[in-house]
């Protein structure tokens, strides 16, 4: 009985269908965003010339990119949705949403760069839910923003709503035990990288405070007389 708990219900299952459609038809999708700004025979040169602009990549990430031998060997279908939004937020000159980047764009912002947040956020809203339940509403609102963004960028590569006809069809489609297992573990495996790279990110941000805060001390330090000086600054005033 206790392991009725842990069966598959509707809410699971629409769970493991939403992260289906961003492994699958999203991530696709964001691949031919990359491949439309730089082909993949361009990549290892423009990478190059971009390289200090991605300096918060996980190890696998900087591995398969930026490899030892300096000759990017792979295609874009290594990336993930967690690489390949580094890249086209850094390196495919994108203007950014009027809320920035890594922020959650406004409700009518159709702009590229609004509807690539979405799909990232919607990838970070369904990693956190795997071990919940939610409920039908909560899915479908899931799934309209998902759909939403597809649809725009969909229009932006004018390819004839390719990836709008996989996001419709998944929704209806099949889902058994197997599947839903590799879809959620793949997607956590995605949520464990993007968790390493905050934490990247944050140790970075605080080793520069504290260089700057050393700097600032030294040239504080710097411009106090000695005591020499200021020996020599009172023997002038006292002539």
């Amino acid at each position: 009985m206790a392991a009725l708990q842990y069966a598959s219900t509707d809410e699971t299952t629409n769970l493991s269908r939403a992260s289906r459609v961003l492994l699958g038809p999203c991530t696709d999708q964001l691949r031919d965003v990359l491949r439309h700004h730089v082909p993949e025979q361009n990549f290892q040169y423009i990478i190059r010339q971009n390289r200090s602009k991605i300096t918060h990549l996980t190890k696998p990430q900087k591995e398969l990119i930026l490899p030892r031998s300096g000759h990017y060997s792979g295609n874009y279908f290594d990336m993930d949705i967690s690489l390949l939004y580094t890249l086209l937020r850094n390196i495919c000159n994108i203007p950014a949403h009027t809320n920035g980047w890594g922020n959650d764009p406004n409700p009518n912002n159709v702009s590229l760069s609004a509807n690539i947040e979405r799909i990232r956020s919607s990838r970070n809203v369904v990693g956190h839910s795997l071990s919940y339940k939610v409920s039908y509403t909560e899915f479908n609102d899931m799934w309209s923003t998902i759909r939403l963004a597809v649809v725009e960028i969909d229009k932006y590569l004018n390819n004839n709503s390719k990836y709008e006809k996989a996001v419709d069809f998944l929704k209806s489609e099949t889902m058994d035990p197997e599947m839903e297992k590799e879809f959620e573990e793949r997607l956590h495996k995605q949520m464990e990288e993007e968790t390493e790279t905050r934490k990247i990110i944050k140790d970075t941000k605080q080793e520069v405070k504290g260089r700057m805060f050393q700097f600032n001390l030294l040239k504080i330090q710097s411009m106090r007389p000695t005591q020499c000086q200021r020996g020599k600054i009172g023997l002038k005033f006292s002539s």
